[in-house]
C-alpha cells in the first residue's frame, strides 16, 4: 500500500496559474465538475458506502449539487466539494488543489506548532521575530483560535486517517499545519497573532510576514539543523548496551529509488539490518514506525518474515471495481491486458479479485529476530505500516507504545490509485482502486485501529527538550523487564504502567 500525501505536503516548487483558472467558476460549471466527481468515485472506488452509507452519500451529494446557484471562485468550490471527499472517511483518497496552485510564490505560516494538554505551543519558528521562541503558547491565527482551526483542519480532510479514528487526522493536521492552511485559505502574506510568553500570562499580539517554502527550508536548516532527523531509512542503533536494545527506523516501505520496481534496494538494506542486529547481539529491538505513512505491501511482507513465528500471508482479498480494469490497462503497453488477466480473475458482474492476494511468505530461518519486539508508532503509522502491526498484533507478538495508527485493522483501501481531473475546475482528487482485506482475525483486534499497550502523549518538558519521548518511554519499559507480548521463552511480565 502505498500513501502519498499529494493535498498539503509541499507540493510544486514553480509553475505559473493559468489565467484562465482564475475566473469563477459559472453554477454549470461546477455542476458539472461535481457530477463528474461523484461519477468516478460510484464506478471506481471500492469503498462507497462502506464507511458511510451510501443513502447518505447520495444526499450529501443532492445537498451539494442544489447549494450551486451562483458563481464560484476557485477556493470556494475546493472548500464545497470537501465534504463529500471526507464523507468517504478514507484516508488513501486525497482532494488536490489544480497543478501549481501551491507553488514556489506561496506563503506559509511561519511555525511548527505541537499540542500539550490542550495547548498550542511553537515548537519551531521561522519568523523573523526570534523573540518567539520554543514554548510560547499560540492562541490565535488572524482572529481565530489555534485549537479551532486545528478541529476544522481534522474535519474537512480525511487524510491519513481511516474510519472515524482521529489519531491520523490529529497528527497530519498539526505536524504539516502550515501547508493545510495553505490549502484551505490560500497563500497569506502575513498572518496576526496573539501569544503568551513562556513563564508569561500576559497575552501579546504580533503580526509577522509568512516565508516562501524556499525561505521555510533556509531558516529551518539554520535555526534548527542540529535537530534535523538525518537517519537513513532502515538504520540500525544501539540505544542500550545493558539491555542489548536497539532502534530499527523504518521512515518508510518504499524504496529510495523510483525505477526499483521489484524493490531490490529494500530488501537488500533490510537483510543488512537484520544482519547487523544479530552480529550486535541485540535481545529488545525497538521498531520505529512513527510517521511512517506507507508503501508496498511486498515491503510489509519482507519484514514481517523476521519475526512471525509461521508462514503468513499478509492479505485475505484484493478486489476492485469492474471500472478499474480499464485504468490499469494501457493502450501504449498491448501487453497490459495480459497482464491483468494473469493477475486477477473475474468476481461475478461485480469486479475483479487478485489471483495472488493469499500470496504466502516463508519466514526468516538464520536472520529472524527471536527477542523482544517493541513497536513506536503514531497516528501518521498509515497504511503498508498499519499492515506490519495489525500481523505483528495477530501472531501475539510485541509491545504497542505512542498512539493508535491511522488504518484500520482489518485492512484499507489503496493498492492502486487513480487521480482524475475535473474538467473546469482542474481539481484533483486521487481515487483508490483496490479494497485490500488483512490476513488476521477479528476478534484478535484491540481497536478499530492498532492500539498501542501504552498511551504516551508529549509533556512540555518533551516539547521543551524536543526529545523523543515515545522511545524514552519504550526504554524505560524495557529496562522494568515489561514485555506485553514475549516473543522469547522468557516468562511474560505483567502490564503496568
Amino acid at each position: 500500500m502505498y500513501f502519498n500525501r499529494t493535498v498539503l505536503v509541499f507540493l510544486l516548487l514553480c509553475g505559473l496559474r493559468c489565467p484562465a483558472l482564475t475566473q469563477p467558476l459559472t453554477p454549470q460549471q461546477a455542476r458539472t465538475d461535481l457530477t463528474f466527481l461523484k461519477r468516478k468515485l460510484d464506478l471506481l472506488h471500492p469503498g462507497m458506502g462502506y464507511y458511510t452509507p451510501q443513502p447518505q452519500m447520495e444526499q450529501l451529494y443532492d445537498s451539494l449539487y442544489n447549494r450551486l446557484t451562483a458563481s464560484m471562485d476557485y477556493l470556494a468550490f475546493f472548500r464545497h466539494l470537501s465534504p463529500l471527499v471526507s464523507a468517504l472517511k478514507d484516508g488513501h483518497t486525497n482532494l488536490n488543489h489544480r497543478k501549481n496552485y501551491i507553488s514556489r510564490n506561496t506563503r506559509f505560516i511561519p511555525f511548527y506548532i505541537r499540542l500539550v494538554e490542550n495547548r498550542y505551543y511553537i515548537s519551531h519558528n521561522v519568523s523573523a521575530d526570534t523573540s518567539l521562541r520554543r514554548g510560547t503558547e499560540l492562541l490565535t491565527i488572524n482572529g481565530r483560535t489555534v485549537a479551532d482551526l486545528h478541529q476544522h483542519f481534522m474535519n474537512v480532510d480525511h487524510s491519513g486517517s481511516d474510519g472515524d479514528n482521529q489519531t491520523g487526522r490529529r497528527q497530519w493536521s498539526l505536524v504539516q499545519f502550515a501547508d493545510y492552511y495553505a490549502a484551505w485559505h490560500g497563500s497569506v502574506d502575513s498572518i496576526a497573532i496573539t501569544f503568551r510568553r513562556p513563564g508569561d500570562t500576559t497575552t501579546h499580539a504580533a503580526r509577522l510576514r509568512c516565508p516562501t517554502l524556499d525561505g521555510f527550508r533556509t531558516t529551518m536548516y539554520r535555526r534548527y539543523g542540529t535537530e534535523r532527523d538525518t537517519r537513513p531509512n532502515l538504520s540500525v542503533r544501539l540505544v542500550d548496551t545493558l539491555t542489548h536494545t536497539a532502534v530499527l527506523r523504518i521512515s518508510s516501505f518504499m524504496g529510495p529509488k523510483k525505477t526499483d520496481l521489484f524493490q531490490w534496494s529494500f530488501n537488500r538494506r533490510l537483510r543488512r539490518a537484520f544482519r547487523q542486529l544479530r552480529a550486535e547481539n541485540v535481545q529488545n529491538l525497538i521498531v520505529d514506525v512513527q510517521g511512517n505513512g506507507g508503501g508496498a505491501v511486498i515491503n510489509s511482507a519482507r519484514l514481517l518474515r523476521y519475526w512471525m513465528p509461521e508462514r503468513f500471508s499478509i492479505m485475505q482479498h484484493e478486489e476492485m471495481k469492474r471500472a478499474a480494469r480499464a485504468e490499469l490497462i494501457t493502450r501504449w503497453n498491448p501487453l497490459s491486458a495480459l497482464n491483468f488477466s494473469l493477475q486477477y480473475k473475474p468476481v461475478g458482474s461485480s469486479g475483479f479479485a487478485s489471483r495472488s492476494g493469499r500470496r504466502q511468505y516463508q519466514p526468516r530461518s538464520r536472520t529472524a529476530f527471536q527477542g523482544n519486539l517493541y513497536f513506536l508508532m503514531n497516528g501518521a503509522s498509515f497504511s503498508a505500516s498499519t499492515s506490519v502491526l495489525a500481523k505483528t498484533l495477530d501472531a501475539g507478538i510485541g509491545t504497542f507504545v505512542g498512539e493508535a495508527s491511522g488504518s484500520a485493522f482489518w485492512g484499507d483501501f489503496a493498492g492502486h490509485f487513480k487521480t482524475v481531473t475535473l474538467p473546469n475546475s482542474r481539481i484533483q482528487v486521487r481515487i483508490p482502486l483496490k479494497k485490500l482485506t488483512h490476513a488476521v482475525l477479528a476478534e484478535r483486534a484491540n481497536g478499530f485501529t492498532v492500539e498501542p499497550d501504552f498511551v504516551v502523549t508529549r509533556t512540555h518538558d518533551d516539547l521543551m527538550t524536543n526529545r523523543d519521548y515515545v522511545l524514552e518511554y519504550a526504554l524505560r519499559l524495557i529496562r522494568q523487564g515489561v514485555a506485553v507480548r514475549a516473543t522469547t521463552n522468557s516468562q511474560q511480565s505483567a502490564i503496568s504502567n
